[in-house]
C-alpha cells in the first residue's frame, strides 16, 4: 500500500502532540517495507525532497502560511500545492491519502481541492483530527466533504464529530502512540537536566509539558497552566524543596509574536503567585523530552479540554505518575487511582491536595508508576498504534475499490 500523508504541522518547525506524533509516523513508517510512505510537511525555507528508508518527505512552502497572508495568496498557494499532490499521486501511484487536522490547519480552500484532486484520481482521502471542531465552518468541513473515513485520535473527539453531524459510519477512533523505545523508565539517568536547571538531588520535580498558543490564541487558561500555579502557591510556602518545571512546546516562527506575548503572560503569573524562587519555565527539544520526563517526581497537566494527551503516555512510559482532568480523551488514558489521579478542572485546591499526596506518599506513586506503564504496554505503544491505524487505512482503501469497481 503506498500513503500520502499531509500535515500542516511539521515537527521541524514547531513542537507539540501533533509533531511527536508525526514523528512517530516517520520512525515506524522508515522500517515497513511492505508500505510506501509519502508524507508532505511545510517548510518556511525553499521546497524540498528527502527520503530515509520506506520514507519519502516532501518539505513544501505551499502549505507554509505566511504571518499576514491575503486571498490572492491562498488562491496562489491552494493551487499550487493542489498540483504538487497530484504529482504526487501519480508518480508514486498513491493508494490512499490522509490529511492531518486540515479542518483547523489551513484555510477552507486546500480541504476543498484535495478532496477535488482524490475524486478526479479516484482516490480515497481519509481526514485525521487531532483537534475538536470549535467553528460552525469546521463541522461543515468535516460534514460536507467527501472523506471516505474521518480517524479521530480518541472517542471523545470521535463523540464530538457523531454530535454535530458527521455519519457514524465513516467515524472511527485510531489512538496516538509513545514510541517506547525512546520513552521508557529503563535508561539510567545522569541528572543532566538536574544539573542545566540547578536543581539538587533531594528536590522534587512537578512537571507539566504543553504549547501555550494554538494558532494565534493564548491558552495558558485552557491547558491548565493558571491553575496549576494557583495550586502549587498553596503548596510552595510549606516546600521549599518542591520545584515547579514548565516545558513549553516551541511555536513556528511566524507566530515568536504570539508565543512572547503569552510567555511574558505566563512569567507575570508566575511572579504574581510569588513562586519566582521554585518555578522554571524551559523550552525543550523534541529529544530531550525523554530525559526530562525521566528526570521528574509527578506529571501534572489540569487542562479545561484535552483532545487526547499524548504527554500523559509518554509521562507513563518514563514511569511518572500522573494527574488530569476528567475532561476530553483525558479518561481514556487515567483511571483514577488506578494509574493515576483524575480531577475537576479549575479546582486549585483539589490539585493541590493530589500533588501533596503524591508527593509525601511513595507507595502510590509506585503504584501508579507500574499501573501506567502497563497501560501504556497493553494500549498505547507507537507499534500497536500505527499497526492498527494502517489497518484502518488498508480497510478503507479497499472499500473505496470495491465501490469504484460496482
Amino acid at each position: 500500500m503506498n500513503i500520502l500523508f499531509i500535515s500542516p504541522i511539521s515537527p521541524y518547525e514547531s513542537i507539540g502532540g501533533v509533531e511527536r506524533y508525526i514523528i512517530n509516523l516517520i520512525n515506524y513508517c522508515k522500517n515497513q517495507t511492505q508500505l510506501k510512505t509519502v508524507i508532505m510537511l511545510p517548510t518556511y525555507k525553499d521546497s524540498s525532497i528527502e527520503e530515509s528508508g520506506s520514507v519519502i518527505t516532501y518539505f513544501d512552502k505551499d502549505i507554509a502560511l505566511p504571518r499576514n497572508y491575503s486571498s490572492k495568496e491562498i488562491t496562489e498557494k491552494s493551487q499550487s500545492f493542489a498540483k504538487t499532490v497530484e504529482n504526487i499521486i501519480i508518480k508514486h501511484d498513491i493508494d490512499i491519502i490522509c490529511a492531518e487536522n486540515f479542518h483547523l490547519g489551513l484555510p477552507p480552500a486546500y480541504s476543498l481541492l484535495l478532496n477535488m484532486i482524490a475524486i478526479l484520481n479516484k482516490k480515497p482521502l481519509v481526514l485525521r483530527l487531532h483537534s475538536f471542531t470549535t467553528s460552525g465552518l469546521q463541522v461543515e468541513l468535516i460534514n460536507q466533504l467527501m472523506w471516505n473515513k474521518i480517524s479521530c485520535v480518541s472517542k471523545s473527539v470521535e463523540g464530538d464529530c457523531f454530535h454535530k453531524g458527521a455519519n457514524i459510519d465513516n467515524l472511527s477512533t485510531d489512538y496516538l502512540g509513545v514510541n517506547t523505545d525512546e520513552f521508557n523508565k529503563n535508561k539510567t539517568s545522569n541528572d543532566n537536566l538536574r544539573k542545566q536547571l540547578q536543581i539538587s538531588p533531594e528536590d522534587k520535580i512537578i512537571l507539566t509539558a504543553t504549547r501555550i498558543i494554538q494558532g494565534r490564541k493564548n491558552i495558558l487558561k485552557e491547558k491548565g497552566i493558571i491553575n496549576l500555579m494557583q495550586a502549587f502557591s498553596k503548596l510552595a510556602p510549606r516546600y521549599p524543596n518542591l520545584k515547579l518545571l514548565i516545558a513549553v512546546g516551541k511555536p513556528p516562527d511566524h507566530l515568536k509574536n504570539e508565543f512572547d506575548q503569552a510567555y511574558e503572560m505566563l512569567l507575570g503569573y508566575i511572579k504574581l503567585h510569588n513562586i519566582e524562587s521554585q518555578a522554571i519555565v524551559k523550552m525543550f527539544k523534541l529529544n530531550e523530552m525523554p530525559e526530562v520526563y525521566r528526570e521528574s517526581d509527578i506529571f501534572v497537566l489540569p487542562s479545561e479540554n484535552e483532545t487526547f494527551g499524548q504527554v500523559f503516555i509518554e509521562s507513563m512510559a518514563c514511569g511518572l505518575p500522573v494527574i488530569g482532568t476528567k475532561v476530553g480523551g483525558v479518561p481514556e488514558i487515567i483511571s483514577d487511582s488506578y494509574n493515576g489521579y483524575l480531577i475537576p478542572p479549575n479546582d486549585s485546591s483539589i490539585l493541590a491536595q493530589k500533588i501533596e499526596k503524591l508527593m509525601n506518599d511513595k507507595k502510590t506513586r509506585d503504584r501508579f508508576s507500574r499501573a501506567g506503564l502497563k497501560t501504556v504496554q497493553d494500549k498505547f505503544t507507537s507499534k500497536k498504534q500505527f499497526f492498527n491505524f494502517m489497518k484502518t487505512l488498508e480497510k478503507t482503501a479497499l472499500n473505496a475499490v470495491s465501490a469504484i469497481s460496482k
